[in-house]
């Protein structure tokens, strides 16, 4: 029994590793998160400043223009493209916690399990402690009985 309790006791162990190891994805994954969002950030706020930059000079040539107005478009395709990174690193992290939550759930699951199994031994434990002291008793009182005689 107590081999198998060990047994137990190992699978809790290897439970609680795979939680650790998914919690550590899920800050992995929303570290990766809010540098993708940093980035949209810093785009964002870098076009708008780009977007203003014609104002200030009045005198800009036509191709300068066309030059300014094609970068600005690379600019709100850089955006774009930055905001499905968020969105996929947003989905990344949601898919990790949920790995998470299933590791978490199992481990518990596991723990209780193995507290289920370890108060069975105890109990088994403590019953036949009492069955051999009881015998003990009963072996003494004969012995006295008979030593009386």
């Amino acid at each position: 029994m107590a081999s198998n309790l060990q047994r137990w006791h190992k699978l809790v162990e290897l439970a609680e590793i795979e939680m650790d190891n998914a919690g550590k994805t899920v800050a992995y994954m929303q570290e990766q998160f809010q540098n993708a969002q940093q980035q949209l950030e810093s785009l964002k706020a870098y076009t708008d400043e780009y977007a203003q930059a014609p104002t200030a000079k009045v005198a800009m040539g036509v191709i300068e223009l066309r030059t300014h107005q094609a970068f600005g478009e690379k600019l709100h395709q850089a955006i774009a493209a930055q905001t499905q990174q968020v969105t996929e690193k947003q989905e990344m992290v949601e898919k990790a916690l949920d790995a998470w939550r299933e590791k978490r759930a199992r481990l518990k699951a596991l723990q209780s399990l193995y507290d289920k199994k370890q108060k069975q031994m105890d109990s088994r434990l403590s019953r036949q402690e009492q069955k051999m002291l009881d015998e003990l008793a009963s072996q003494q009182a004969f012995q006295n009985s008979h030593s009386h005689h």
